[in-house]
């Protein structure tokens, strides 16, 4: 069975066939779901939560009421993490694995962004999908979430404010933001960067102001956040694939009758195969768009990825190095993607 899919089918054998709820005194009863997420208005990301919103209401026939706070509204990544965890203000959460492990002390989370693990979308998707969701749902349990789906930010890559960064050399002459977990620093530290690590909500200002010259991110997220206005040059490292997590408070979700359950969790298999698809076939018009910003594109040679991939092979040592218990899982990781090389 497709690991998505165990969440919901559980969920179901607990409900009976019924997905509907019926008119029990439990039915009629109102659960609200804060939802927060730093994805901006106008992405897929934002358009894939409206859909859940819709659904979630019209399956639970209005018993579930679902707010949507986008672009950071309630805080930086972290905070919502923290917050969700709580199920107080946050019931729900969409952000990036590097994120939930800082916000929930899951160091195991920062496995899927070790730089340059994946060679393509197709690793990325095994082993989210037949190596770590399994894992990533016990240990999330274990610290208050319930772990639905793995969504989708996609390849990192450097934006620049002078000159590219088709080497670790022109890379050093900035200073970079940096997302707020270890493995993005100590790739930077790698690469001999100086990099600072700044939520979401400070990286325009900073840019604006010199106070950093550069960052990583996604060609969706750079043009949705405005990141690309300042820059000069956007390199196509490919050095992250950057996953994202949708999940929701185990003490709001256990509240729950197991038919609400069920609503909540939908279809994880459909619903992550959709919003990868949405992301995914917008690069070409996103780095379409960067470019008529009047920002220079550059992609890296095969040779060129690799000088950056070879330098920063240690923080994946440092990494097992902090977190020995990671090891196991590691190498299942490795496995899965030597099956498929």
């Amino acid at each position: 069975m497709n690991k998505f899919l165990k969440l919901g089918a559980l969920g179901a054998a607990a409900a009976g066939v019924l997905l509907v709820p019926t008119s029990t005194p439990e039915a009629e009863s109102t659960w609200t779901v804060n939802f927060g997420t730093v994805a901006p208005d106008g992405t897929p990301w934002a358009d894939q939560l409206r859909d859940t919103k819709k659904r979630v209401e019209k399956e639970s026939n209005g018993a579930i009421k679902v707010k949507i706070f986008l672009g950071g509204s309630l805080g930086s990544e972290i905070e919502m993490v923290q917050d969700c965890r709580k199920g107080e203000r946050l019931q729900g959460v969409g952000v990036s694995t590097g994120a939930m492990s800082e916000g929930a002390n899951i160091p195991l989370l920062q496995l899927p962004e070790l730089p340059y693990l994946f060679n393509s979308f197709e690793e990325a998707d095994a082993v989210l999908d037949d190596v770590l969701f399994d894992p990533m749902s016990t240990e999330l349990a274990a610290k208050g979430f319930v772990l639905t789906i793995w969504a989708e930010n996609g390849w990192r890559n450097f934006a620049t404010k002078g000159g590219p960064a088709t080497s670790p050399d022109e890379l050093a002459q900035y200073k970079m933001r940096a997302q707020e977990s270890p493995v993005h620093l100590n790739m930077y530290k790698a690469l001999g960067v100086q990099a600072v690590s700044k939520p979401t909500s400070e990286v325009l200002p900073a840019l604006n102001t010199g106070i950093v010259a550069g960052f990583d991110n996604t060609p969706l997220f750079s043009m949705a956040a405005g990141w690309i206005e300042p820059v000069t040059h956007y390199t196509m490292s490919r050095h992250i694939y950057q996953p994202a997590a949708v999940a929701y408070s185990k003490a709001w979700f256990d509240q729950l009758p197991a038919d609400m359950q069920t609503i909540v969790i939908g279809d994880p298999a459909a619903e992550a195969a959709k919003g990868r698809v949405g992301v995914r076939s917008l690069e070409t018009d996103m780095l379409a768009a960067i470019e008529s910003k009047g920002v220079t594109v550059v992609e890296l040679t095969a040779a060129q990825r690799q000088v950056f991939a070879d330098k920063t092979l240690s923080v994946h040592k440092t990494f097992l190095k902090e977190n020995p218990s990671a090891l196991p899982l590691y190498k299942q990781i490795m496995a899965k993607l030597q099956s498929m090389r």
